[in-house]
């Protein structure tokens, strides 16, 4: 019975670059994956993206 449940939670650990996210009854598995060609960095992006909401909210 412990062999069991050693191989169980073994089955359950996630590969690098993946986690899971309880909500409710349902799980869902995310994978995230970095570009390694990228040139912005996450500080760029996030900057960008706030420019370009800031943006389309102005009428």
């Amino acid at each position: 019975m412990e062999q069991t449940a050693a191989k169980t939670k073994a089955a359950q650990t996630s590969p690098a670059g993946t986690f899971s996210m309880k909500l409710g009854k349902t799980t869902y598995m995310v994978g995230v994956h970095f570009s390694q060609t990228a040139k912005d960095t996450l500080e760029d992006k996030m900057k960008r993206l706030m420019k370009d909401d800031v943006k389309s909210s102005n009428f």
